[in-house]
């Protein structure tokens, strides 16, 4: 269970380090899902002592003000907020970046050109061309160091989950400033042509050559997982990054349970 920490001069880089941290020390970073705009939760995420949390603005309408909001409260765990974004698309990206994100999540990577250019809008140069205006991530330019170390502390995730990206894979492994892979069951099973069935072999095969690939290439990588066993088993098998649990499954479940139990 983690404590909050008083806020203070360099809370951004505080955001942003603890999960490339345990990346760069090859540690498993336990995250947690977030579909539901209420910072509370994302609190309660961070003192029970999940490494990152995931808020999840691809598929759920959440505003910039709410996630705005639960920045600001992981911030005060120091635990890192990682935002999937809507699209790879600088109007989707900048915002975040610069509202304190301490990595972010760019999905549906179809090929190795997706790939750079997510880095282009993503990164300051020379790996990139990210338009500078970090008011919030920058603790309100109170941090002089924010500009020199966004580069390597603010993790770009490429989602891997598109068929088109599977023969470009290593390629995008190798491409400087990506710096990891995650992988999507869901749509990686529905465009191999199984949708609903990210157990199929096909899907399966494809996750061991991303796997398999990402290892060879010594990059990071992650993948949800459903269960604590399955979450030991990606660990097993060098992934880093994987979430374990969400908000409205968690919620949903347990509500479930106390009904039929209150019926029975």
């Amino acid at each position: 269970m983690r404590t909050q920490h008083g806020a203070g001069g360099n809370i951004a880089m505080r955001i942003s380090s603890r999960l490339a941290k345990l990346v760069a020390e090859r540690k498993p970073a336990l995250g947690f899902w977030m579909n539901l705009g209420d910072p509370a939760i994302a609190q309660i995420a961070a003192i029970q002592g999940y490494d990152w949390v995931m808020l999840d603005t691809e598929h759920n309408p959440l505003t910039e003000t709410q996630v705005q909001a639960m920045i600001y409260a992981l911030g005060q765990y120091e635990v890192t907020p990682v935002i999937r974004v809507r699209a790879n698309r600088e109007e989707h990206v900048k915002w975040v970046l610069d509202a304190g994100a301490g990595g972010i999540i760019i999905p549906a990577v179809r090929d190795a050109a997706d790939a750079r250019l997510a880095v282009s809008i993503s990164k300051y140069a020379p790996l990139g061309r990210r338009g500078f205006g970090p008011n919030r991530a920058s603790g309100f330019w109170s941090n002089p160091n924010y500009t020199a170390a966004a580069n390597h502390e603010i993790m770009l995730i490429c989602q891997i989950e598109v068929a088109s990206a599977l023969a470009e894979v290593e390629e995008i492994c190798r491409i400087p400033g990506i710096d990891a892979i995650w992988i999507g069951p869901g749509d990686l099973a529905q465009s191999l042509g199984h949708l609903g069935n990210p157990a199929h072999p096909d899907v399966r095969a494809a996750t061991d050559k991303i796997v398999e690939t990402a290892n060879r290439c010594h990059k990071p990588w992650g993948v949800p997982a459903a269960t604590v066993d399955e979450y030991r088993r990606w660990v097993a098998r060098g992934g880093l990054l994987m979430t374990l649990g969400s908000d409205t499954r968690i919620l949903a479940a347990r509500a479930g349970e106390l009904v039929a139990q209150a019926r029975a």
